[in-house]
């Protein structure tokens, strides 16, 4: 069945009102009886192909769906709310055997005569709709398994469809037990069309509605074309819808509903923000509103023009909820902007602050600077705090300022090169590639990685990373503080765009597997200085802070003696040599992120060249056992190096209070620790079942290879999740669910070599130490250090009520990992990463 016919609206009217009663005789083992109507001939044995969804849906079609009391976003994808992760306690199975029962595929275990070929079927009048995803995916329609009423004989017939109201003899025959779940038509029911379209996409149960947040269809369905985060069959990119023009569509739909804005609240806990704000948003001004505005506009006409190649628009259905939209757009009101300025601040500022004096005034910067430039970087502001709202219409801001921006950014620095290295184009250029590259866009999220390249050497090319020297000022000019600490603002904000850059380097390249792109020693510009100083609101307050940071001896001030930081290189050096704490070197967050920077370079060079090394027996073993051990006593001096990083990281917490910059750094340091003693590509390759036979012995050998340690990577696991949960859930940093994903397919993967019929459960072998929450316990507690030297204990996670689990079930330890990302806040990143596991969890 092909898309849409000419009659397809006339059957969808026919068919949405009839919602199937409830029924309790209905097991998932009964067999689904079907009828059709064509003609097919008795020597054919046809095979399930259900044609590729089809995502454009015209309006009549909507229509009538709104007609019949749906939501009024149709083709906006309402998930499913999850009632105690709903799938997540049914399923008795232990690792291995769940791994095998889930990996069997459906051609080995079912007769093709119980298969059906739907594409060359002549199918009757009125039944082409069945195959849009808007009829088949609709959550609201209730397509529920387990209530359809029993037809003839008690089997479960689909009567909710004329055609199908009679029995058929040849039926469709499930032919693996799953799990009774609470849930309507999934790609669990759908087959191999589930690979490019999803309708069962949970959301976190944290968003804040009931249902969660509604997604559109095309970002749902490009899920599984992402390329990083794999653990579920991809799909060719070919095959993935293109979501810029429909992203930006949903832009220009939104600033058309003046009025919806004019009522619109954020729904942000203010328990996140307890701590203070970390920037201070200035209230904006009407005439900097119209200029944004009208700049704005033309941002968004010239991306929709770049879109329209003929192709006609996408149907209006998905306007905003209680849309009354007009045929001009207008930007949300002040009160609005400042709200998404305002989350700006306290979410990406806390790890990227570029923000001078703890004050953000977007009034300065539209009439201090070139005009599109800075219209760029305060649109891009408000899309990155919009990006963490649970809302819809904040993301559908998000996601057409992204695409918008993205074009303009490019045209601006083309017509004129100098631009290039502007900081204003730079910041603008940083946030984009943030924003875009943990969207959960899968094409925004493929552009951040292309165009970063580009962004880099554009860095590169301005020279700002080459050392720059200021000398002591004269004695007349130091008489002036307030000139002094203009010059700093302006030598420090070149420092902290630069870092920021390479703190995206290193995020982009740990969670992609790959080589960082810049070289530790490229940098040889000051590294930022201590945030007191960059926060300071005045000349004088930031004069007594530079005292006290840099205080010389002998009563001399430092004031306007031109000291800096040092270099990442030189910082880099020092540490190699462990002189930091002999030379008295005090490090900030920022500083001991950085430092992070070249020891992700070197454990990533040393684990992809022993993933080289071959396995097999050959005449040159020897030669290359020789090689392949003198690569691990490298990677055991890099793990030694990330052991001093630590201490240095303990030192600076046990002096100062924690902050979210030294939360997200730890966490950085238990994945690239991770690294060290696992294989992640591989670990990915097995949960899609590439190159695994299904035998046990199999999967120990490719167990050995993924995890290398495995009870110093169950302990870098559990600080993750101990560090994660400790963050206020609206101010984490934009990767946070993927340290999740890392994190639980690791454990998973330690579950399945669980075996119930080999692993002996009778006491025939004693405890091997006492259970502890290896997720709740710091690092120094006595049974974890017991457990990393003497490798006693059982190591637990805990539940959010305060329960401990084990980590020997595949499907429960997935389902705890999905329970963590729930209690974050929902973005469409970690909705995304959400369904990766939820879908790997149920196999």
């Amino acid at each position: 069945m092909q898309g849409e016919g000419p009659n397809s609206g006339n059957s969808l009217d026919q068919g949405a009102n009839e919602v199937p009663s409830a029924s309790s005789g209905n097991s998932p083992q009964q067999l689904l009886h079907l009828e059709v109507v064509s003609e097919i001939k008795a020597d054919e044995n046809p095979v399930v192909d259900i044609p590729p969804p089809v995502f454009e849906q015209n309006a009549q079609t909507v229509q009538s769906m709104h007609n019949s009391q749906t939501p009024p976003a149709a083709q906006v994808l309402s998930p499913i709310p999850t009632q105690g992760t709903g799938f997540v306690q049914h399923t008795p199975l232990s690792g291995f055997e769940d791994f095998m029962r889930t990996n069997k595929d459906g051609s080995e275990v079912s007769s093709p005569r119980f298969m059906l070929e739907w594409a060359p079927m002549q199918m009757p009048m009125g039944c082409d709709a069945m195959g849009r995803p808007d009829m088949m995916m609709a959550t609201e329609m209730g397509l529920d398994v387990n209530g359809m009423p029993l037809g003839h004989h008690g089997e479960p017939m689909l009567s909710m469809i004329p055609e199908f109201a009679q029995p058929m003899p040849t039926s469709l025959i499930t032919p693996i037990e799953t799990p009774k779940v609470e849930r309507a038509f999934s790609d669990l029911e759908l087959g191999s069309s589930a690979a490019m379209f999803y309708p069962n996409r949970h959301v976190s149960n944290a968003s804040t509605s009931g249902a969660g947040v509604p997604d559109l269809g095309a970002v749902i369905a490009a899920q599984d074309g992402w390329s990083v985060f794999r653990c579920t069959p991809p799909i060719p990119s070919s095959s993935c819808p293109r979501t810029a023009k429909l992203n930006l569509e949903r832009l220009e739909q939104s600033l058309k509903n003046h009025e919806g804005w004019s009522t619109w609240r954020p729904a942000w806990d203010e328990a996140d923000f307890a701590a203070g704000d970390q920037v201070t948003v200035m209230q904006l001004h009407e005439s900097t509103r119209d200029k944004l505005l009208a700049i704005t506009q033309s941002f968004l006409h010239k991306a929709l023009d770049i879109h329209r190649d003929g192709m006609t628009s996408s149907p209006r259905s998905g306007e905003s909820p209680s849309s009354t939209a007009s045929n001009f757009i207008l930007l949300p009101p002040a009160r609005v902007l400042e709200y998404f300025l305002r989350s700006y601040g306290n979410s990406f500022e806390r790890y990227y602050s570029l923000t001078s004096r703890g004050i953000l005034d977007a009034n300065e910067l539209m009439h201090c600077y070139n005009d599109k430039a800075s219209s760029l970087l305060i649109l891009m502001m408000i899309a990155q705090g919009a990006m963490n709202i649970p809302s819809v219409e904040a993301r559908w801001l998000t996601g057409g300022l992204t695409e918008a921006c993205r074009i303009s950014l490019f045209d601006l620095i083309e017509k004129n090169i100098i631009l290039s290295g502007d900081p204003i184009v730079l910041h603008s250029a940083l946030l984009f590639t943030v924003q875009a590259a943990w969207s959960g866009d899968k094409w925004q999220m493929d552009i951040a990685m292309g165009q970063r390249g580009m962004y880099f050497s554009m860095l590169r090319h301005s020279g700002v990373l080459e050392p720059s020297h200021t000398g002591p000022l004269a004695m007349d000019q130091r008489a002036n503080p307030e000139h002094i600490w203009s010059e700093w603002i302006q030598h420090e904000s070149r420092s902290r765009l630069i870092y920021s850059w390479v703190m995206v380097d290193q995020d982009l390249s740990l969670f992609h597997d790959t080589n960082p792109l810049f070289s530790v020693t490229e940098f040889g510009a000051p590294m930022p200085d201590a945030d007191r100083l960059w926060q300071a609101k005045t000349a004088g307050e930031w004069s007594g802070i530079f005292e006290q940071v840099h205080e010389f001896s002998g009563g001399y001030s430092s004031v306007g003696s031109g000291a800096r930081p040092l270099s990442l290189r030189d910082l880099f050096r020092h540490f190699l040599d462990d002189e930091i704490v002999s030379n008295g070197i005090e490090m900030t967050p920022l500083q001991l992120r950085l430092l992070l920077h070249p020891l992700q370079s070197l454990v990533c060079q040393f684990t992809q060249l022993l993933s080289c090394f071959s396995d097999t027996i050959s005449s040159r073993q020897r030669t290359r056992a020789v090689t392949a051990a003198s690569t691990r006593v490298r990677l055991e001096e890099v793990q030694a190096m990330l052991q001093r990083w630590y201490d240095l990281a303990d030192r600076h917490c046990k002096a100062n209070p924690m902050c979210a910059m030294m939360q997200a750094n730890l966490v950085m340091f238990h994945l690239i620790s991770l690294n060290a003693v696992t294989n992640f590509p591989e670990i990915e390759r097995l949960a899609r079942r590439e190159g695994f036979d299904g035998t046990y012995q199999q999967l120990v050998w490719i167990h050995k290879r993924c995890i290398s340690d495995v009870e110093e990577a169950i302990f870098h696991c559990g600080q993750i999740f101990r560090l994660i949960r400790s963050m206020p859930r609206g101010i984490r940093p934009p990767w946070w669910s993927g340290a999740i994903y890392r994190v639980a397919l690791i454990l998973w993967t330690d579950s399945l070599t669980h075996n119930e019929s080999i692993t002996p459960s009778n006491g025939l072998f004693p405890v091997p130490g006492p259970s502890f929450a290896v997720d709740a316990l710091h690092a120094e507690h006595p049974l974890i250090v017991r457990y990393l030297s003497k490798r006693e204990g059982i190591p637990c996670l805990t539940k959010r009520d305060g329960s401990q689990i084990t980590m020997d079930h595949a499907f429960r330890v997935l389902s705890h990992c999905i329970d963590v990302i729930d209690e974050g806040v929902a973005t469409r990143f970690s909705d995304g990463i959400r369904n990766k596991l939820e879908r790997l969890a149920r196999g």
